[in-house]
């Protein structure tokens, strides 16, 4: 996935404590939900070693992305997600400069 068109997406989420089971439960229903869509290559939820969350997401380009964010799906996913939230949410769009395997 070096293309330099294909887009990351990095997002960083705080949920309050008391929710994050409740966060983690819904997550792992929907996130099949946005894999599925058009353009999305691949999709991950990460837990910090703090407690935060990450998404991390990648597509083939910024007009798939943006028709994921302007759909019905992004909308109740996100309000759901956003109840959950202590803090604003912050992202990032990036394109790959380079990469290299590790080796094993």
């Amino acid at each position: 996935m070096s293309d330099s068109h294909t887009l990351t997406r990095i997002v960083h989420l705080q949920v309050a404590s008391p929710h994050r089971a409740e966060f983690e439960a819904y997550v792992a229903q929907k996130i099949r939900i946005v894999a599925e869509q058009a353009g999305c290559l691949s999709v991950q939820w990460l837990r910090a070693q703090d407690g935060s969350y990450f998404t991390y997401s990648q597509w083939e380009n910024e007009d798939f992305l943006e028709d994921y964010r302007q759909s019905a799906t992004f909308a109740e996913i996100w309000a759901t997600l956003k109840a959950w939230f202590d803090a604003p949410a912050r992202a990032w769009s990036c394109h790959l400069i380079t990469e290299h395997p590790c080796s094993v």
